[in-house]
Formats: C-alpha cells, sequence, structure tokens
C-alpha cells in the first residue's frame, strides 16, 4: 500500500512481467522487449533487474516474481486466474 519508485527499465520488466501474467519469459524476450537488444548470454541484466525488483517490492518471501529454472521469470496471475 505504499509507494515504490523504479527506474523506467525496472517499470518496463514489470509491466512485461503483469502482462504476461502466469506464463515464463525468457530472458531473451526480456532482453528483447524492454532493452530492444538481442541476448547476449554473457550478460546478467535482467537478472540484476529482476533482483532489484523483488527488492523494492519486498517480494523475497512472498514470491511474486518466480524464477523458472531453464527459461527465466514469471509473475503470479492475479488471484482468481489459473496459473
Amino acid at each position: 500500500g505504499k509507494p515504490v519508485e523504479l527506474t523506467p527499465r525496472e517499470f518496463a520488466v514489470l509491466e512485461y512481467l503483469l502482462r504476461n501474467a502466469g506464463r515464463p519469459l525468457s530472458r531473451a524476450a526480456m532482453m528483447e522487449h524492454v532493452w530492444g537488444i538481442r541476448f547476449d548470454p554473457g550478460t546478467n541484466i535482467v537478472d540484476v533487474c529482476i533482483n532489484s525488483l523483488r527488492t523494492k517490492l519486498e517480494d523475497r518471501d512472498r514470491g511474486l516474481i518466480q524464477t523458472v529454472r531453464g527459461v527465466g521469470y514469471a509473475i503470479k496471475p492475479p488471484a482468481g486466474e489459473p496459473e
């Protein structure tokens, strides 16, 4: 219930996750959508952004942003919607 200040990239990543709630998104898809660049397997820019979002949203224990091993990330769908 309190405001959270996000960078433009953090906001874009969160918005992309929310628009695709319940669907796992690859790091490559996130980089192309948010940063407009092709995925570089040597970069961890998506992981750093997700970590920052989790910290700012106090999401460490709630699991709103989920890591999908071998794929990327997903966000829980709103309550009442199937996962």
